[in-house]
């Protein structure tokens, strides 16, 4: 929903907080259960609003539901939009999801000179915070997907694509992990011992980044997430 209204409860309008992509074939009130997640939509919009500096958010825009994030695009009073992501309960561990999730931006970003989004506003606490859930407010990348301009595009401008995707890639190649695991920043988790990445050859301590849980897929469903709270609750109990 796209609105100007410049005072407006977005809390009341429920298509923010339901699944509104589609429909399930099977067990379809469960399916859309695991996406649906009620917040404070009106604390969300004042947190993107001061992380840019504007006075208040006067449009929210729905994107189409992904299976397990919401994304919002947010315009504020001074003409700046962010995105809003929130995570449904399906999408993975608490905490750890987000968190890794902004990290690794952030990460990409500063060391591997990629062009990712930059995080204006983050939390992974949902208990703890106004807007009852965990969300984080990035910069809206301008641009089209490539898949929709590719078959126009001439020859010389598809290799100066293929050059910069490969310039990417190489920076991804030269850096290592002394772990295996998932990136955050320090702050969020007890890094193992020992814990540094690998430059161009060079062992980069203490930079604010550590390895922790795996966040994949792979160790979150079929009840696997559970397993792993578990086994980092008895960690740290040690």
């Amino acid at each position: 929903m796209n609105t100007g209204a410049s005072r407006i409860d977005w809390n009341s309008h429920n298509d923010f907080f339901k699944f509104t992509r589609g429909r399930f074939i099977v067990d379809e009130a469960e399916n859309a259960r695991k996406r649906e997640i009620r917040f404070d939509m009106n604390s969300l919009a004042r947190v993107a609003a001061q992380s840019v500096g504007a006075a208040r958010c006067i449009a929210i825009e729905k994107y189409p539901d992904g299976m397990f994030n919401k994304a919002f695009l947010m315009t504020m009073d001074n003409g700046q939009e962010v995105i809003a992501k929130i995570p449904n309960p399906n999408a993975g561990i608490p905490h750890s999801t987000t968190a890794s999730e902004v990290a690794t931006m952030d990460f990409a970003r500063i060391f591997l000179e990629t062009p990712a989004p930059r995080v204006y506003a983050r939390n992974s606490q949902a208990k703890s915070h106004p807007v009852g859930a965990e969300f984080i407010i990035m910069e809206k990348i301008e641009g089209v997907p490539l898949s929709q301009v590719w078959s126009t595009m001439k020859l010389p401008q598809k290799l100066q694509v293929l050059l910069a995707m490969t310039r990417i890639q190489k920076q991804w190649l030269n850096v290592s992990f002394s772990h295996y695991g998932s990136l955050y920043y320090t702050e969020d988790l007890q890094p193992p011992a020992g814990n540094h990445f690998v430059k161009d050859g060079k062992a980069v301590r203490n930079s604010g980044f550590a390895i922790g849980p795996a966040t994949g897929r792979d160790w979150c469903d079929a009840g696997r997430s559970d397993l792993l709270r578990l086994t980092l609750v008895v960690l740290l109990v040690r």
